[in-house]
């Protein structure tokens, strides 16, 4: 029986316009289920509400703790990156600068979601519509890792985008004038395209940076000491490669990547004598 007197808590006691964090329902044991039965009202968390009471309730109750649970996640997520950040240090600063970001993002915005703040949602919403490219990037190793961060990226903007969401993020409900949402509309959008045009931006530039230092790795590994140096060019993809030949050096410069990576070939005019790889800083 004290079970059925329990009410749900309220997670924003100052947000009377979410029927949860109200005074609502009818408590189980001021009313007779036959009475409750005749006037059509329904059993939630041990208080009698109407059909449309309960609907509204146990979506509010369930976008309020889907939430934290996203948030809790996102705070977890950051632990695999701090236990191996002296693995992922080794990829070079970029990469550790990277990891750290994404690390206190999601701490961030984890931190921000169990406390239903909007500064929460916004910073998670970037990070899983991040979790939509991360795949098709070198910085993502595991491969098989990609659908379940694919998954993890939709299933986290389809609870932050709900309708139920949105309204908890956002400031108590105002009248407002027909014109004002089209505009809000249009800003908000804005301010999230834009941060979402740089995230694809940078990286697809890491990918492709990341691809020229595979392909000027590979070339390199052909230029075996020794080699005739007019043998070793005539294998050279001009269409994949630039180039640049010297009195005693040779640089191949991978057509992707901006021209940073490039493979240094060391010569006597006639015979290879070393090769490495470099970046144009």
């Amino acid at each position: 029986m004290k079970r059925s007197k329990m009410k749900l808590k309220r997670y924003q006691p100052e947000r009377t316009d979410l029927l949860i964090n109200t005074e609502w329902g009818i408590s189980a044991d001021r009313m007779s289920r036959e009475t409750a039965g005749k006037s059509g009202l329904k059993l939630f968390h041990g208080r009698w509400v109407t059909q449309a009471e309960k609907k509204r309730l146990r979506d509010e109750y369930s976008t309020y703790h889907a939430l934290l649970i996203v948030g809790y996640l996102l705070m977890l997520l950051t632990l695999p990156i701090v236990i191996n950040i002296a693995e992922i240090a080794q990829g070079g600063l970029l990469t550790t600068s990277l990891a750290l970001i994404y690390a206190l993002a999601m701490y961030a915005a984890g931190l921000g979601l169990i406390r239903f703040k909007k500064f929460g949602r916004n910073i998670a919403l970037f990070v899983f519509l991040s979790f939509l490219f991360l795949p098709f990037t070198p910085l993502l190793r595991d491969e098989k890792s990609a659908p379940l961060l694919i998954m993890a990226g939709i299933g986290g903007l389809y609870y932050l985008l709900r309708k139920t969401a949105r309204k908890i993020f956002a400031p108590p409900s105002i009248e407002r004038d027909a014109a004002t949402p089209h505009k809000r509309l249009g800003l908000r959008m804005l301010i999230y395209l834009m941060p979402t045009i740089l995230a694809v931006f940078t990286l697809y530039t890491l990918y492709d940076l990341r691809q020229a230092k595979n392909m000027a790795a590979a070339v390199c590994t052909q230029a075996i000491e020794g080699m005739p140096l007019e043998d070793f060019l005539s294998t050279v993809s001009t269409e994949n490669f630039k180039i640049f030949e010297g009195t005693d050096v040779t640089m191949i410069v991978p057509r992707r990547g901006m021209g940073r990576n490039q493979c240094m070939v060391y010569h006597d005019g006639f015979r290879i004598t070393d090769a490495k790889t470099a970046f144009n800083d």
